[in-house]
């Protein structure tokens, strides 16, 4: 049996979760389908607030800084 691989699902920039600033999702999933499920489990109501379709895939080391506004 194949094991599958983890992978950083990461959706950041214009649009995302912004309310005065951008924000930032990041998930570790299996695969698309499997880290959009988890965001609906976590937060229903902000599936309208990113664009769905506009994410990296992360599969080696990499550090994500992001400041917060207000």
């Amino acid at each position: 049996m194949v094991k599958k691989k983890l992978k950083l699902f990461v959706w950041e920039g214009d649009g995302v979760l912004t309310d005065y600033t951008n924000g930032m999702i990041c998930v570790l999933a299996y695969d698309f389908e499997h880290a959009i499920n988890l965001i609906k489990k976590e937060c229903s109501s902000c599936m309208n607030s990113f664009p769905v379709d506009k994410y990296k895939v992360i599969t080696k080391p990499k550090a994500f800084v992001c400041y917060g506004g207000g």
